[in-house]
């Protein structure tokens, strides 16, 4: 007997055939946007002057590293480092014995000098003596009385006098030691507040950049205040050494305590401006020396551009090319840009 199938094992057999295919039907891919979101601000012009930035040490234009003129024993040092003294204050004297001895010697040959002119002198009128030794006792008066002035001279300069009211900054002898002339003895500074300098060095470029009188902001680290002040004079030749040229800034009124030797950080700002575009440093990439890349809004795209930079002041970049004047820089989102990229620009 032939068996057959049953419809019902048809209908189930079909009914699983459709849900198979139905699962094995391929989904549709979703759309994705590729564009991407940024924040964008117009760069600004401006003129500005790139400030000068250097370092230097505080100290006082009136100072001075006295010593005596000719050499000798030191007999006393009345001071010691830090003193205060003042202007025309005996501060260190010589032991006079050698000199006082000289200057005995130098009197006598002065009178004898006179004596011997005027015995001449004598002779000369009686017709005794020539012409010729009468000049000669004259010359001979004239040596005598300026070597007396020497001697004299060379007496007064056996003491040393402070130049002005101010502090000892260094004794660099002491009293007994054989010191010859000219050797520094005490280091005198001013504490006038008209005479703080800071002393600092420029580079070639930043030296041809200045002209004198220009305005200084002054940082100390012992403060947080600034000071304010301006170049009071400009070394014309560099040094040897560092091959820097040295400037003097003087500091305007100053209420606050200050002492020689504070180190200092200046900015000096030329008088001569430069037109600049500013945009914000966030915006700034790759960034190397004086140049880097900042990423500008053209239509729905982004296009990479070279800037060279001037300064950085706070959270500003001051450009001297690369860009113009109301360019849409991208600020925010740059890190996922290439050239090209398609961007939507965003609150």
């Amino acid at each position: 007997m032939k068996a057959t199938t049953h419809p019902i094992i048809y209908a189930y057999v079909l009914a699983a055939a459709l849900l198979t295919a139905a699962c094995k039907e391929e989904k549709k891919p979703e759309q994705t946007d590729d564009t991407i979101p940024v924040k964008i601000i117009s760069s600004a012009a401006l003129t500005q002057a790139q400030a000068v930035e250097t370092s230097g040490l505080l100290g006082s234009e009136n100072e001075a590293r006295l010593s005596f003129k000719i050499g000798g024993i030191i007999k006393d040092i009345m001071v010691k480092e830090g003193d205060k003294v003042r202007r025309g204050q005996l501060l260190a004297t010589l032991n006079t014995t050698e000199i006082a001895a000289q200057m005995g010697q130098a009197e006598e040959n002065f009178l004898k000098a006179q004596r011997d002119a005027r015995r001449v002198q004598n002779l000369y009128r009686d017709s005794v003596a020539t012409k010729e030794q009468l000049e000669n006792t004259q010359t001979a008066l004239v040596l005598a009385e300026k070597q007396l002035d020497i001697v004299k001279f060379n007496l007064s300069q056996t003491k040393i006098f402070s130049i002005a009211d101010g502090v000892v900054m260094q004794k660099l002898q002491n009293a007994g030691e054989q010191v010859q002339g000219g050797t520094p003895v005490l280091h005198i500074s001013s504490t006038s507040s008209s005479d703080w300098v800071v002393k600092c060095g420029l580079t070639d470029k930043d030296w041809a950049r200045l002209k004198g009188g220009e305005k200084a902001e002054i940082n100390f680290d012992a403060y947080s205040q600034t000071f304010t002040g301006h170049v009071k004079t400009l070394a014309q030749v560099s040094d040897p050494v560092s091959g820097l040229y040295q400037a003097e800034i003087t500091l305007d009124k100053a209420a606050t305590k200050l002492a020689s030797g504070l180190f200092a950080k200046v900015h000096i700002y030329p008088k001569e401006k430069t037109s600049m575009v500013s945009v914000p440093v966030d915006a700034l990439i790759e960034g190397e020396n004086d140049s880097a890349f900042v990423f500008v809004a053209e239509g729905n795209k982004a296009q990479k551009k070279r800037v060279k930079i001037a300064f950085l002041d706070g959270d500003k970049a001051f450009i001297l090319a690369g860009i113009d004047a109301g360019a849409r820089v991208i600020r925010e989102g740059s890190a996922y840009l290439a050239e090209g990229s398609v961007i939507k620009v965003v609150q």
